[in-house]
C-alpha cells in the first residue's frame, strides 16, 4: 500500500519535479532529453525506466523550447501514465496556454490563453486537443478554471472590475455571473467542492503586523456568503511542525523556542505544534521518491511526517500539508 493511501495529502509542489519532466538546458540521471517529433515539435521528456503499473492520463503545461517554440512559450500536454507517452495538444509560437484542468467527464479541458490578444481568457478544447472554444473576452486577466461537477459551467478568478474575484461561466452560452465582489485580499485559485454547493479559495486576509497573508475562505454558493475555512467548519485543527531540537537538519525550519523569532510569527495561529526529528525527514524524503514518485526537499518531507503522525491519531477525516519545496533546488544539475 502506497504512502498516500493511508492518508490524503494535498501537495503543492512549484512547478514539474524533474523527476517527471526535464527541459533541453538541465538533464538530471535517468532523464532523457525531450523528444523531437517529425514536424519538430519538442515534447518534454520522461524519466527513464518510465514505472510501470500506473494508468490515467495526466494532463500538464510546459515551456520547453524547441524549433517549433523559440521563446519557450507555455504549451499544454498530456501524458499516457500507462505507456510513458507525451503527447502536445497546444500549439503557438507566440501565445501562452496554461492551467489546465480536466472536465469531470474526462472528455474536455478547461485552460488559461493569451491567444486573442495580451491578456489571459477562458479556452475549453476537447481531451485530443481538438476544437478548442473561447468562453471568456475581457480586457482583464482571466485564471484558475475549476469546472462545477455537472461539468455545463467553470468557476474562475478574475482581475476585472476589482483585484481579483471570483465568477462563474456557463459552457452553453457563455454567460458570466459574478460571485464575490471586491473580495479584502483578492479571491484567486478556486476549487469546488464535490457536491458542487460550496468553492474553497485563498485570499489575503490574515493581517500579520504590516503583512498580509493568504487562508482559505469557502463560497456558499448557494447563499452567497463567504467564511474563512475555520469559521466555515470549527472542528477543523490548524496544527505547525518545526524541528524537535535546536541542532537540526531541516532546510529552512527554525526551532523557534532558541532560534531569532521573526516579526510575522504568530503562535497563537495553530492549535498545537509538532516536532520533526532530521532523522524521520531524511528516511521520508528517501521514501517519497521510491514509493510515491516525489522527489521533494527535506521540509517538504518533514512536513509529510506530521502529516502522518496526525493521521495516526484519527479514526476519521482528512489530513492536508503542503509541499513547499522541490527536490532538485539542492543540488547542482550540469547543463
Amino acid at each position: 500500500m502506497g504512502l498516500l493511501a493511508r492518508v490524503r495529502v494535498v501537495a503543492i509542489i512549484l512547478l514539474i519535479a524533474v523527476t517527471v519532466f526535464a527541459g533541453l538546458k538541465s538533464r538530471a540521471p535517468g532523464i532523457e532529453p525531450g523528444s523531437v517529433s517529425a514536424q519538430g515539435a519538442v515534447r518534454p521528456a520522461t524519466v527513464q525506466p518510465f514505472p510501470k503499473g500506473l494508468i490515467g492520463t495526466l494532463v500538464f503545461q510546459s515551456d520547453i523550447a524547441g524549433p517549433d517554440n523559440p521563446q519557450g512559450r507555455t504549451r499544454i500536454y498530456t501524458l499516457d501514465l500507462a505507456t510513458g507517452t507525451v503527447a502536445t495538444l497546444t500549439h503557438g509560437r507566440d501565445h501562452r496556454d496554461e492551467n489546465p484542468r480536466w472536465s469531470p467527464d474526462g472528455r474536455r479541458i478547461a485552460f488559461k490563453s493569451n491567444r486573442g490578444g495580451n491578456t489571459y481568457d477562458l479556452y475549453v478544447m476537447d481531451a485530443d486537443g481538438g476544437s478548442p472554444v473561447r468562453l471568456t473576452d475581457h480586457p482583464a486577466h482571466d485564471h484558475d478554471p475549476a469546472w462545477m461537477p455537472d461539468g455545463r459551467s467553470l468557476i474562475f478568478s478574475s482581475e476585472r472590475d476589482s483585484r481579483g474575484d471570483l465568477y462563474r461561466v456557463w459552457l452553453a452560452d457563455r454567460r458570466v455571473e459574478r460571485l464575490t465582489r471586491n473580495f479584502v485580499g483578492r479571491a484567486i485559485m478556486p476549487d469546488v467542492s464535490p457536491d458542487g454547493r460550496a468553492v474553497a479559495f485563498a485570499a489575503q486576509t490574515l493581517a500579520r503586523l504590516q503583512f498580509w497573508e493568504f487562508q482559505i475562505h469557502v463560497l456558499d454558493l448557494t447563499t452567497g456568503t463567504t467564511r474563512a475555512l475555520k469559521q466555515y467548519n470549527p472542528d477543523l485543527r490548524a496544527l505547525s511542525f518545526q524541528p524537535d531540537s535546536p541542532f537540526h537538519g531541516l532546510e529552512g525550519l527554525k526551532h523557534m523556542e532558541t532560534a531569532i523569532v521573526p516579526g510575522i510569527y504568530d503562535p497563537t495561529q495553530a492549535d498545537d505544534n509538532l516536532g520533526v526529528s532530521t532523522e524521520a525527514a531524511h528516511a521520508m524524503a528517501r521514501r517519497l521518491a521510491r514509493e510515491e514518485g516525489l522527489f521533494v526537499g527535506i521540509s517538504a518531507a518533514a512536513a509529510a511526517v506530521a502529516a502522518l503522525r496526525v493521521a495516526e491519531t484519527l479514526t476519521t477525516g482528512v489530513v492536508v500539508t503542503v509541499f513547499p519545496e522541490r527536490g532538485d533546488l539542492l543540488f547542482h544539475v550540469p547543463t
